[in-house]
């Protein structure tokens, strides 16, 4: 048995850097995001609102940076495209520390998403894509958000120690110049380290202009895996930002408690995610979509029905956080067997991106509901968007089976490709 998990676990030796990387690069990440809110309202005095106005600026360039990433990274390679990514998520941190006031917030904030955590992640899956074969997919996925998850529980972490000790407002920008100098460093590693994967041009013909976009959102399952990713990303990022507030201010949960069912989203993830991540290689990714959007399901029903701790916790820490180790390498895996080999970072930054645009939208209505008092809309809009991502779902395999009724062979994919679809022959 302990062989056979050893084995389910050699890989390319660039997935292990790339763990290694996303570990460190989420390290960066947790010591600026817990604490900027914190900064720009206490410190620097630009008021909540604009600080929401910044982050929902950073969501929708995060979204356009997915539109030009991805085919930079089919053109140019993976690794130039993830140096540029850090080396402009070091400049936003460090260009973060010395803000001043709302307009160089708002500024800074852009740059952050053109060039920061969304291009690192689209290169970052497609040479995972590029370095592992379809079966093995979801492992490695799997695997490098094991990293990930794990730093951005250390960042944080370091960071609250950190500032607690010091004790002054200035230990912010140091902690903003410390994220930056890390992925400085980091950069420098993989520049030395990183071997790229890009295909060679047997099997890579890039065309010129916008083609790829063109093709990719011409790709009619592609298309319904966008719009079921932007749906169950809605649920995702929503919860994120109003069950702390909902917790606190609703139904009176201490902070104490509140800590403890988000951290044990955070043990569920590093204990679990491999396990699934090898059950999701062993079925369809599709099934595994579905099921994903039955839990996220089963959770907005539960915060509907219990209205108690009790509730938040299974809700959060079994039911949502199945559901996003499930969406987070299912999705991913789907995305790169869909794609052809040379658009494979378009498409893995397409759907990078539909975090982005649910991102820029799930918080709004969220903080409206709540302002309103009217936290039981929340979850009831996330069933229904839980149910529009299991329909879409269903599309994608019902265009998929009827393309491969008629013998479908266009020029966008080859007949090994398709084999390798995420889902098994209907």
């Amino acid at each position: 048995m302990l062989s056979r998990f050893e084995e389910s676990l050699r890989f390319d030796r660039r997935v292990w850097l790339l763990l290694v990387a996303m570990l460190v690069f989420r390290f960066g990440q947790g010591m600026y995001f817990p604490f900027s809110t914190i900064h720009y309202h206490n410190v620097v005095g630009i008021p909540l609102s604009l600080v929401g106005v910044g982050l929902g600026a950073l969501a929708v360039a995060s979204v356009a940076s997915g539109l030009v990433s991805g085919p930079l990274s089919d053109r140019y390679g993976r690794k130039p495209v993830m140096l540029a990514a850090l080396a402009g998520s070091a400049a936003a941190f460090a260009a973060f520390a010395f803000v001043e006031g709302f307009a160089g917030y708002l500024l800074v904030s852009v740059a952050a998403g053109l060039a920061g955590n969304t291009t690192f992640d689209a290169a970052r899956n497609a040479m995972v894509a590029d370095v592992t074969e379809p079966g093995r997919r979801a492992r490695a996925y799997g695997l490098v958000r094991v990293g990930g998850n794990a730093g951005w529980a250390l960042g944080p972490m370091a960071a609250g120690l950190t500032a607690a000790s010091v004790g002054s407002e200035g230990v912010y920008r140091a902690l903003f110049l410390g994220a930056s100098a890390l992925i400085t460093l980091l950069a420098v590693v993989l520049a030395l380290m990183l071997k790229e994967s890009l295909p060679t041009r047997s099997e890579h013909t890039p065309r010129p202009g916008g083609s790829g976009l063109r093709s990719a959102l011409a790709d009619g399952p592609f298309l319904a895996l966008l719009a079921a990713g932007v749906l169950l990303y809605y649920v995702f990022t929503q919860d994120w930002q109003a069950l702390p507030i909902y917790a606190k201010n609703f139904l009176g949960v201490p902070d104490g408690r509140i800590g403890l069912f988000l951290g044990a989203n955070g043990l569920m993830v590093i204990l679990l995610q491999l396990p699934i991540s090898y059950a999701i290689d062993r079925t369809s990714k599709v099934w595994a979509l579905l099921t994903g959007a039955a839990l996220f399901a089963a959770s907005s029903a539960t915060l509907l029905l219990t209205e108690s701790f009790l509730g938040i916790l299974v809700a959060f820490a079994i039911f949502f956080t199945l559901a996003e180790m499930t969406l987070e390498v299912a999705g991913a895996a789907l995305a790169a067997d869909l794609a052809p080999v040379r658009l494979r970072g378009t498409y893995l930054a397409l759907f990078g991106a539909c975090f982005g645009a649910a991102y820029g939208v799930s918080p709004i209505v969220a903080g409206a509901l709540l302002e309103a008092r009217l936290p039981a809309v929340i979850w009831q809009i996330q069933l229904l968007a839980a149910a529009l991502a299991a329909i879409a779902l269903v599309v994608l395999r019902a265009i998929s089976r009827r393309q491969k009724a008629e013998g479908y062979s266009g020029t966008r994919r080859t007949s090994t490709a398709r084999s390798s679809r995420g889902f098994p022959s209907p």
